[in-house]
């Protein structure tokens, strides 16, 4: 399989084939599912699961979907209440309802806080010495990241 496209998008350095897998794989679609319809094999999903950008991107579609359910969840916790207060009275629901706050709480405190693929590509280029005076930054090697990453011109 190839790629369709090689033309990358300004703001994520990323070609569109791969937003689309990333907004896919964020979505719960498995790597298999993804590849399949983006149209590349799967060891190109990983490849791109490597990538500064495509993590902050996959990670900034996460915050999207975080930030819908914990909306979803404000609406809804009246309703959540009763019925808790009812799942408490009830040994088959009980089982449903904490493997159910389980896997909100999970979602709840995924680190979605790498979103700024020049911000994370600086972050790795920035060295501390023992001392705060000696921070050092790597230019040949942020260079070279931004162009991997597809953020340079």
């Amino acid at each position: 399989m190839q790629q369709k496209s090689t033309n990358l998008t300004l703001v994520t350095g990323l070609t569109p084939q791969q937003e689309q897998a990333a907004v896919l794989l964020a979505s719960g679609e498995s790597v298999t599912e993804v590849a399949s319809k983006v149209n590349v094999n799967r060891a190109t999903i990983y490849l791109w699961q490597q990538k500064i950008n495509f993590q902050c991107f996959y990670n900034q579609q996460c915050q999207i979907i975080q930030d819908n359910i914990k909306n979803g969840l404000f609406g809804l916790y009246e309703d959540a209440l009763q019925a808790v207060r009812e799942t408490l009275k009830s040994d088959n629901e009980a089982a449903r309802l904490k493997a159910a706050m389980y896997v909100i709480g999970k979602i709840e405190i995924m680190d979605t806080s790498q979103q700024n693929p020049v911000e994370e590509i600086k972050k790795i280029c920035t060295a501390d010495a023992f001392d705060e005076e000696y921070i050092t930054f790597d230019n040949k090697k942020f260079d070279a990241l931004m162009h991997e990453n597809g953020l340079s011109d």
